[in-house]
C-alpha cells in the first residue's frame, strides 16, 4: 500500500480570483482555501513547522497527531492580500519559498504556458512576512530544472539562493523547495552541505520517522479540490487518483518476485 503514515506537508502556489486557464489546476480561490482553513481548524488540525516535521522525519520526536504544515511554492503576491488575513484568522502558520532572483518580478517560468504573468512578493514585502513569523525558505535562485545543471549552476542555484535571501532579508533560510518537485543525488547532497535542515520534493504521502529530510513528501492543493478530497489529502497525503495509481505499481512490483519464481 502507499506510504500515508505520518505528517502531512500541503503545498500551495498562487491563491487568487483569477485562478487561470492553462495552469488553473495550480491555483485556488481565496473561497476554497478561507474554507479549506476553515475545515482544519474545525475538525482539530494545527500547523507545524518544517522543522517539526523535519524532526519527525529524523525520529527526533513523534508523529503529532492532526498536525500539518503549510507551504506556499514561488512567492506569490496574492499571498500577502488573499491568504494572510486567512491564516491570521485561524492562527495558523506557514512556509513561503521564494525564487530569489525572481523577487518582485513574476512567474516567468511560467511564461510558456500562455497564462497572464503573477506578480510574486518584493524584498518589503518578504520581510514583512517574516518579521510576523511566516517561514522564509528557498526555491533556488531561477526555477529552472535542477538536475539538468552542472555543478556549478547547481551550486549558485542552491547555495546562492540561500546566500542571497539571508542576505536580503537578514534571516536564516532553513529550508529548501526543488523548483518543479525535481531533484537528484546531487541536489540532496548539496541542499545538506549548504546548510539547510531540509528540502521539500513533490513525493506524495506522509512524513514519519525514516523519512529523508531532503526529500519531505508533499500533497499539492489545486484548484479542482473540494471539501472530500481535501479531507483525503489530509488523511493519506495522496490525492484519489494518485493513490490508486500507487496502489497498482506497489501491487505489481510485489507480485514480479512471485511471477518469475513461477517462471524459472
Amino acid at each position: 500500500m502507499p506510504e500515508t503514515a505520518g505528517m502531512k506537508v500541503l503545498m500551495y502556489h498562487w491563491i487568487s480570483g483569477c485562478p487561470g486557464q492553462r495552469l488553473r489546476h495550480w491555483g485556488i480561490t481565496p473561497a476554497q482555501f478561507e474554507a479549506q482553513m476553515r475545515y482544519l481548524s474545525e475538525e482539530g488540525y494545527r500547523t507545524v513547522s518544517l522543522a517539526e516535521v523535519a524532526a519527525v522525519a529524523r525520529g527526533a520526536r513523534a508523529t503529532m497527531e492532526k498536525g500539518v504544515a503549510l507551504t506556499f511554492d514561488d512567492g506569490y503576491q496574492d499571498f500577502m492580500e488573499h491568504a494572510l488575513p486567512i491564516l491570521r484568522r485561524y492562527g495558523f502558520q506557514a512556509t513561503v519559498f521564494l525564487v530569489a532572483n525572481q523577487v518582485g518580478k513574476s512567474n516567468a517560468w511560467d511564461a510558456v504556458h500562455g497564462d497572464p504573468p503573477r506578480p510574486l512578493l518584493g524584498w518589503s514585502a518578504a520581510a514583512s512576512l517574516a518579521a510576523e513569523g511566516v517561514e522564509i525558505g528557498s526555491h533556488a535562485r531561477t526555477h529552472r530544472f535542477l538536475p539538468q545543471l552542472s555543478d556549478p549552476e547547481l551550486e549558485d542555484e542552491i547555495r546562492g539562493s540561500k546566500e542571497i535571501l539571508e542576505d536580503r532579508l537578514g534571516i536564516p533560510v532553513r529550508f529548501f523547495s526543488y523548483p518543479h518537485g525535481l531533484h537528484d543525488g546531487r541536489c540532496l547532497a548539496l541542499a545538506a552541505a549548504s546548510g539547510y535542515e531540509g528540502a521539500c520534493s513533490d513525493i506524495r504521502g506522509g512524513n514519519r520517522a525514516g523519512t529523508d529530510p531532503f526529500q519531505l513528501r508533499r500533497t499539492m492543493v489545486t484548484f479542482h479540490d473540494g471539501r472530500w478530497s481535501f479531507a483525503f489529502k489530509l488523511r493519506t497525503g495522496f490525492g484519489a487518483r494518485e493513490w490508486i495509481e500507487e496502489a497498482l505499481v506497489r501491487s505489481r512490483r510485489a507480485a514480479l518476485p512471485a511471477a518469475r519464481e513461477a517462471l524459472s
